[in-house]
């Protein structure tokens, strides 16, 4: 259930960002991030006790909350523009991570979902450090992005692309990917996103699963 409420969190909350910047309620955004990221804060330390997740998610949010009260304090926005950058950076940076040697990259961590916890075959093992390589270049790129419109355009058209066209961007990328491998590898099976989510839930998420290594997913420490 608390899966659940993280992931409509994570869609809601930019675009609700970004109505009240087009309603001119900038200030009441940046209220917004203040207590959003107060309460993944807290999210974050009971995830951490149970599972081992990485403390620098709690510095980032508790980061994040220290920004927007500033900026509330001062009247400004600036603090909207930072969730974007560092948020981004931070995936991408996690994305490349998984990469170095001794490593399971992210999408093979949730390849190895399919088979009880296995690595996949060679091919698809392939596959899946290549997709990774795209992801993490797709997060670096859109930060870098995100960066340059905080700077140089309108604030309406940067939460346009940061708070609405970075997820459109980020589910095509996703459909693309398992189309991609659904037609290049059939012998693995057609796999969609949603095959991906039904196999999420049946992980146990508690730190007993020791089949995909800590149990907790690919962004452990």
């Amino acid at each position: 259930m608390r899966l659940v409420v993280q992931l409509l969190v994570m869609v809601f909350y930019p675009l609700l960002v970004h109505l009240l910047i087009k309603l001119d309620l900038s200030r009441l955004a940046v209220t917004g991030l203040v207590i959003t990221s107060s309460i993944y804060v807290l999210l974050v330390i009971n995830v951490q006790r149970r599972t081992g997740a990485h403390p620098g998610w709690i510095a980032l949010y508790l980061f994040l909350t220290a920004v927007g009260s500033w900026s509330l304090y001062a009247g400004n926005v600036y603090a909207l523009f930072f969730p974007a950058v560092i948020i981004n950076l931070v995936l991408g940076a996690a994305f490349a991570s998984t990469l170095r040697p001794h490593k399971v990259p992210v999408v093979e961590w949730f390849a190895r979902l399919e088979y009880d916890g296995n690595p996949p075959p060679p091919r698809l093992a392939r596959f899946a450090r290549n997709a990774t390589w795209a992801w993490a270049v797709y997060y670096s790129g859109f930060a870098l992005l995100a960066l340059l419109l905080a700077v140089t355009a309108p604030l309406e058209v940067w939460s346009l692309v940061v708070n609405v066209l970075h997820y459109v961007f980020a589910l095509t990328l996703l459909f693309v990917q398992y189309i991609y491998r659904s037609l290049r590898l059939p012998e693995y099976g057609v796999r969609m996103p949603w095959h991906m989510l039904r196999d999420l839930a049946r992980v146990s998420w508690t730190g007993r699963d020791k089949s995909l290594g800590a149990g907790v997913g690919p962004f452990s420490k």
